[in-house]
C-alpha cells in the first residue's frame, strides 16, 4: 500500500543528506579524479550495501523481464550523475550549479511523471512549481563566464538525469528490496566510472592524504542511506510531486556551508528557502498532517 506521508518526509531527510554532496565534493575537492573517486565511492557502497544483505539475510530476487529496460534506463541515468555533478561543484559557484541542477532536475521529473506514469498538474502542483522556480532565482543569480559553458551543461544533464533516475523507479521499486536496488545502483556507478576512467587514463592517486579517504568514506555511507531513501519516497508519492521535494535541499546545504565552509547566506536566501519549503509541503500538506495510513 502506498504511503505518501512516510514517502514524503523520506524525501524530505534525503534532501537533507542530498545537501552535503556539494559539501563532500568541496572536501575531497581535485586530489582524486572525477572518474576514480566515484568508482572508489561506489565500490564502497557495494561493499556496505552486500554487508546489510548479508546481516540481514535479504533475498536477491531475479531481474523480471518486463523490468530490465527500465532498470538499464535507470542505470544509465543514474551512473553518470555524481560525475557530472562532481565536476560542476568544482568548477562554478555552488549557487550557480545548485540552480542549474534543480532547474533541469525539476523540468525532467514532470516530464518524467507526465510521459511514463500519466500524472496530471492540478492547481497544488502549479502553485508549487511557480514557488520553488521563484525560490530559486531569488537564491541564485545565473551569471557565468564564456569559458564555464562545458561545465553549465554538464550540470544541466546531470540534473535532468537526476530528474530520470529519481523517478523511473517506480518502474520496478515495488518488485524488490531496497537493498537490492541500492546494490545494483552501485554496481552500475562503479561500472560506468571504471569505464570512464580507463577511457580517460585516469589513475587512482595512492599519494592522497587519509583525510580525503575519511570523506570518500563518509561519502559513500551517506549515499547508501540515500538512494534508498530516494527509491523509498518516489515509490510512494507521485513523480512531479516528489520533485518538487527534493530542491529544500537547497536549504540544508546553505547551512552546512555556513558551517562547515563560513559561507554566509545573503537575505534573500531566507525568502527563497521560504518559498521553496511552502512549495515542497504544498502538494503533501493533507498527507502528512491528516492521513492515517
Amino acid at each position: 500500500m502506498k504511503n505518501q506521508k512516510f514517502g514524503a518526509i523520506s524525501l524530505f531527510t534525503a534532501a537533507g543528506f542530498y545537501g552535503l554532496y556539494g559539501i563532500f565534493s568541496r572536501l575531497i575537492g581535485t586530489s582524486f579524479g572525477s572518474f576514480s573517486q566515484n568508482w572508489v565511492r561506489n565500490l564502497i557502497v557495494l561493499a556496505l550495501i552486500a554487508g546489510v544483505i548479508v546481516i540481514r539475510k535479504t533475498k536477491l530476487l531475479a531481474i523480471r523481464k518486463e523490468d530490465l529496460k527500465w532498470i538499464i534506463l535507470w542505470l544509465l541515468s543514474g551512473s553518470w550523475v555524481t560525475v557530472l555533478t562532481f565536476i560542476a561543484f568544482n568548477n562554478l559557484q555552488i549557487g550557480t550549479t545548485y540552480l542549474i541542477i534543480y532547474s533541469s532536475m525539476i523540468a525532467a521529473g514532470f516530464i518524467s511523471g507526465k510521459i511514463f506514469f500519466k500524472e496530471k498538474l492540478n492547481i497544488s502542483k502549479t502553485a508549487s512549481l511557480v514557488l520553488c522556480f521563484l525560490g530559486l532565482v531569488i537564491i541564485y543569480r545565473f551569471s557565468i563566464s564564456s569559458n564555464e559553458v562545458i561545465y553549465v551543461i554538464l550540470a544541466f544533464t546531470s540534473g535532468f538525469m537526476t530528474g530520470v533516475w529519481n523517478t523511473i523507479s517506480k518502474k520496478f521499486s515495488d518488485h524488490y528490496s531496497n537493498n537490492q536496488i541500492v546494490m545494483m545502483d552501485a554496481a552500475g556507478g562503479v561500472i560506468a566510472a571504471l569505464i570512464g576512467s580507463m577511457l580517460f587514463k585516469e589513475k587512482l592517486p595512492m599519494e592522497s592524504s587519509s583525510v580525503k579517504w575519511f570523506w570518500i568514506f563518509v561519502y559513500a555511507l551517506v549515499q547508501t542511506v540515500n538512494v534508498g531513501l530516494i527509491v523509498y519516497g518516489f515509490k510512494n508519492i507521485e513523480a512531479q510531486v516528489g520533485s518538487i521535494i527534493l530542491p529544500v535541499e537547497i536549504i540544508f546545504a546553505t547551512l552546512f556551508s555556513y558551517f562547515v565552509f563560513k559561507e554566509y547566506p545573503q537575505p534573500a536566501t531566507y525568502l527563497g528557502g521560504l518559498l521553496i519549503i511552502s512549495a515542497a509541503i504544498l502538494p503533501n500538506i493533507n498527507a502528512v498532517l491528516y492521513r492515517r495510513t
